[in-house]
């Protein structure tokens, strides 16, 4: 089976973020993958994961980034 279709299909989800946070430590939340980019699109875009295509866009007049 096709990884992409395979990851896609899956029914899984993680919290963003543990159970039991300290106010004091930083997190990075987990990603799940409910979109992905054709193999095609996620090289030209570098990354299959839509949500972090976050391309640099210094002269943007909103935020320094297309897609805030």
């Amino acid at each position: 089976m096709d990884i992409i279709k395979e990851i896609q299909n899956a029914n899984y989800y993680i919290s963003p973020l543990p159970r039991n946070t300290t106010v004091t430590m930083a997190y990075v939340p987990y990603q799940n993958a409910s979109k992905l980019y054709a193999p095609e699109q996620a090289i030209r875009s570098g990354t299959m994961f839509p949500e972090l295509n976050k391309p640099f866009c210094p002269n943007c007049t909103e935020g320094g980034d297309k897609n805030d």
